[in-house]
């Protein structure tokens, strides 16, 4: 069984606590500590965004953060190193990336999820990457070999045939786009959310974790009573931007936000 979905399995959490923040913004450095500092306040799983150029799934506060990150120099070993001392601090929390294939591909399938998996990385997230592919294929092959998950994404889109079919190279746990478009926080959700994740469910036997728009303690009180999962990004990313000039400053507003969702889904 996969480490994330032992982690589901295992009753520590009602519904997990899922924070993603891109590293880089606004350095390497800072990132450690962001890092550190969203693992110390709760977060159950951590997504760590690799800047890529072109991020079509994200909404503006996440492509400025990628941005921002992209004016620094960017290379895998940066990536790579930054990962390694976040996983340190708290190496029983699991890592996953999101990324894009692209960088995957440039950088080498192997040598990527060897450096990756060195690193602390259980799990990839890869908005760009149909599941019906020989890429997918290959992708959820090299990954089970070495004990890795392929988290892929349903939207409100997919069809039931698609999402039966989706669940031969997915692990880990799915993740569910509560709202058409992309990341970005919102006021309000899909009055069917609730039935469509529990039809996801009932159709693929992995957790489903909802993410795209969530934002405060009362949305991720809600939306946890029925998902096992609860992922939030640009939120994250926001009190980053708000603050990330100011390493400290950042750091203490990052420990109370991350502090607030996990206690409203406690």
């Amino acid at each position: 069984m996969s480490k994330i979905k032992s982690l589901f399995e295992s009753g520590k959490f009602k519904s997990a606590f899922i924070p993603y923040f891109t590293l880089g913004d606004p350095n390497y450095n800072d990132s450690i500590e962001f890092g550190k500092t969203i693992l110390d306040n709760g977060a159950d799983i951590l997504e760590l965004g690799i800047p890529f150029s072109d991020p079509v799934a994200d909404g503006p506060v996440i492509q400025r953060a990628v941005a921002r990150s992209l004016k620094n120099r960017f290379s895998f070993d940066e990536i790579f190193r930054v990962t390694k001392a976040i996983h340190d601090h708290k190496p029983e929390t699991p890592l996953v990336y999101l990324t894009y294939f692209n960088p995957i591909y440039h950088c080498g399938i192997s040598k990527f999820l060897d450096r990756a998996k060195e690193s602390g990385i259980i799990g990839l997230v890869i908005p760009d990457l149909p599941f019906d592919t020989d890429e997918s294929e290959t992708l959820f092959r090299e990954l089970k070999a070495r004990d890795m998950d392929l988290i892929h994404l349903v939207t409100p889109a997919s069809e039931k045939k698609r999402i039966q079919a989706l669940s031969k190279t997915s692990s880990g746990f799915i993740y569910y786009v509560t709202s058409f478009g992309v990341t970005g926080e919102r006021r309000e959700f899909s009055v069917d959310l609730q039935e469509r994740i529990r039809f996801l469910k009932e159709t693929i036997r992995l957790p489903i974790c909802a993410g795209f728009g969530i934002s405060t303690p009362d949305q991720a009180n809600q939306i946890s009573q029925y998902a096992d999962g609860i992922i939030i990004g640009s939120a994250i990313q926001r009190v980053i931007e708000e603050n990330g000039t100011d390493r400290s400053k950042a750091v203490s507003a990052l420990a109370d936000y991350i502090s607030k969702i996990r206690a409203a889904i406690s």
